[in-house]
């Protein structure tokens, strides 16, 4: 368990780990999700999507205006920074936004059920399979002392903030718990649900016994009527009027803690807003990967990063940005991070 308070941010990074795309690896799947031919859209679910929308809508659907849409998404990922600043740049198209929200939910829940995490027939997901994945470490260092049973305060200094549409640390989680701790699966779920996991930009579903949005199978990417609504509550950036309440408890979040972790995190500028208290109170402790990062690129991070969180009364805080993987920050810091 942890000694002080600590929120981790999650990037791309973290859940790449496990099999999911970076954010320049889903711009090429988008770009193949959302191709066609004259028989059609070639994911049969994107169409079988389109179609339960309209039902919802009670209107009637006009296909050609998404397969133009689909074409001009395709056409345009690879001179894109990310589908989200495509997206962005069109925010008044409802054709484009419809169909990029349409390609996210579906490459996503498809790359979810090819993942590492993913369960067997036996509704388990092989531990032997995850030694690399971020998640797994920190629930090793997060059951070292802890007696079964013990449950009560397992997550009560820690939380997460992940700019992932992934489920995956709800998925992988209560599967950990029951294995490790040898309890049923609704205690599983029940203990899992303690951890507070916020989603910035919404996600591909609700995950099952998690909150109150409507609920979708890990990886359940041929169901039209779970494509339709995974792409409902899917937000990009520009759309962050994200809810108010979210923003103020992520702030909140992040002012209360004393360690903050960046775990495959890009530091791009609209995100850290979301992040970034006003005012910050106390001195920070801050651990980050930036594996892949160049050295000019990082410099200027670096320098913001220390100007964002430095104190009303001066105080700047500790940095150890490391060109790591999330899981390798975690093994070789953990007794800072932890302890």
């Amino acid at each position: 368990m942890f000694k002080r308070k600590t929120v981790f941010i999650v990037g791309a990074g973290g859940s790449k780990e496990i099999g999911l795309p970076t954010g320049n690896e889903l711009r090429a799947k988008i770009a193949n999700a959302l191709t066609s031919s004259s028989n059609g859209f070639n994911r049969n679910e994107i169409g079988g999507a389109l179609v339960e929308i309209y039902n919802q809508r009670s209107e009637r659907l006009n296909i050609s205006r998404y397969f133009k849409a689909a074409k001009d998404i395709s056409r345009a990922m690879f001179g894109a920074l990310s589908i989200d600043n495509f997206l962005a740049t069109h925010q008044a198209d409802e054709d484009i936004i419809l169909m990029g929200k349409l390609a996210i939910a579906s490459v996503i829940l498809e790359e979810e059920g090819r993942s590492a995490i993913r369960t067997d027939p036996n509704d388990e997901i092989l531990l032997q399979n995850t030694e690399n994945y971020w998640m797994n470490t920190f629930c090793k260092l997060m059951s070292e002392e802890v007696i079964r049973g013990d449950f009560e305060t397992l997550f009560h200094d820690v939380s997460i903030i992940t700019f992932n549409y992934d489920r995956c640390i709800e998925h992988f989680l209560p599967h950990y718990l029951r294995t490790y701790f040898l309890i049923d699966k609704d205690q599983a779920q029940k203990l899992a649900n303690t951890l507070q996991v916020i989603h910035p930009y919404g996600r591909v579903g609700g995950y099952p016994g998690r909150g109150s949005a409507t609920a979708i199978p890990f990886g359940s990417n041929k169901n039209p009527h779970h494509l339709a609504a995974a792409a409902n509550q899917v937000q990009t950036f520009w759309e962050r009027l994200v809810d108010d309440v979210i923003v103020k408890k992520m702030k909140q979040l992040i002012n209360d803690a004393e360690h903050i972790v960046f775990l495959g995190f890009s530091f791009a500028d609209m995100n850290m807003e979301l992040l970034v208290p006003d005012d910050v109170y106390g001195k920070k402790v801050i651990f980050a990967t930036t594996l892949g990062m160049s050295h000019p690129n990082l410099i200027p991070i670096r320098l913001k990063m220390i100007s964002d969180f430095r104190t009303l009364d001066g105080m700047a805080p500790d940095t150890e940005m490391v060109a790591m993987s999330a899981n390798d920050l975690l093994n070789n810091y953990w007794r800072p991070i932890f302890k």
